[in-house]
């Protein structure tokens, strides 16, 4: 059954088996097998491409949701074993930009607790067992968790001092028609996430790429993107702080208040069971970093 979902998924024996680390001739015997079990064809064979049958077809989504279950079951009754050592899931311009470069400050306090970093876009399902914490980012309407809020975050164009240095005079709004605008795509939050055109509007200004122009999957792609003189990017306070301390960037304007996002940062955790003693002093730790 193996076997047969990858070859599916591939349409081809030969990546089914570099997936599966056997040959693809094994792979071959084991769906044919399978076919001679049940006494039905699941692959048309053609010279130059394998096609599913309609019973394949409908076969292959059950099967590979099965086998989906069966791997998730594994990996909870893995994780269920003791650990000495606690998982933070987190987004990855987070987790890259404000929680790693902080980590240092944590071992010095708790050099026996390993912590490790999950940093996804995806909202990890803590039922698995493989995350203790989570940060996200929203409106804190997560069910099924314990739910902290950590901080609000606000906006602000950034771009690198090379720019503002070559602009020769003080940033005027009116000024960035001139320049390239970073925009962030957030598929999550959709048209309510931050964006320049709600700055610009706040500003009272106007670009012609107010709704296009250069595109980043994440928050942390425009911002290093700014650094590197590419254009001016519009980002988190908390993302840009250390960049900004740090002389990478440069806020512009900062005699006009940041757009508000209308999101915060929460710390998240499993409800239905007692945290161990590792994963409350994380927990506490990371309450006192978001007030600094």
């Amino acid at each position: 059954m193996r076997a047969f979902e990858a070859a599916s998924r591939h349409l081809s024996f030969k990546r089914a088996a570099e997936e599966l680390n056997v040959t693809p001739a094994a792979i071959s015997q084991q769906v044919r097998q399978l076919e001679d079990y049940f006494g039905i064809r699941l692959f048309d064979r053609n010279p130059r491409a394998l096609t599913l049958t309609g019973v394949g077809a409908l076969a292959l989504p059950l099967l590979a949701a099965g086998m989906s279950n069966i791997l998730a079951a594994c990996q909870a009754m893995q994780n269920a074993a003791s650990k000495d050592y606690v998982v933070i899931t987190a987004p990855p311009s987070f987790a890259l930009k404000w929680l790693v470069p902080r980590l240092e400050t944590f071992r010095n306090v708790h050099e026996k607790i390993e912590v490790r970093i999950d940093a996804r876009d995806e909202l990890t399902d803590f039922k698995n067992g493989w995350a203790d914490i989570g940060i996200r980012y929203g409106t804190g309407k997560y069910t099924d968790l314990h739910v902290e809020p950590l901080f609000d975050d606000s906006y602000f164009p950034v771009c690198s001092p090379k720019l503002i240095d070559a602009h020769g005079k003080a940033f005027e709004p009116d000024d960035l028609q001139r320049y390239s605008l970073l925009h962030v795509d957030w598929p999550a939050l959709q048209s309510a996430a931050p964006n320049w055109a709600m700055w610009l509007h706040a500003a009272r200004t106007t670009h012609p790429d107010a709704h296009t122009g250069h595109r980043f999957t994440s928050e942390m792609m425009a911002l290093d993107a700014a650094i590197s003189g590419f254009g001016i990017a519009l980002v988190s306070s908390r993302i840009a702080e250390l960049d900004i301390e740090a002389g990478r960037v440069r806020r512009l304007f900062s005699d006009l208040a940041p757009l508000k996002s209308g999101f915060r940062y929460y710390l998240v955790r499993p409800n239905d069971t007692k945290p161990r003693d590792e994963v409350m002093q994380v927990c506490d730790w990371l309450r006192i970093e978001s007030t600094t």
